[in-house]
């Protein structure tokens, strides 16, 4: 389904946008497409319902760039060899 960005709502825009990491313009046309939830893989669904009951799913974009960078710092010194 194609939908201009003029016809959706402010809560379907700023979810958009948060997804595609960019501003919409309002003559631009979203495509959308829906996948049934039988075609969703068992890992994937698993890790949607975990992201959703430790309220992941929840996280603003700044909360999820800070959480990568954590995990990287920590990679990073792991890789360092000790003494340095």
């Amino acid at each position: 389904m194609i939908r201009n960005a003029k016809d959706l709502s402010p809560d379907q825009i700023s979810l958009l946008e948060g997804l595609l990491g960019r501003a919409i313009a309002e003559s631009e046309q979203i495509s959308i497409q829906s996948v049934p939830p039988s075609s969703v893989p068992d890992w994937l669904q698993s890790s949607w319902e975990s992201a959703t009951q430790l309220g992941l799913d929840q996280l603003s974009m700044e909360e999820i760039d800070a959480e990568i960078a954590a995990a990287r710092q920590t990679r990073n010194e792991r890789r360092q060899p000790s003494g340095q």
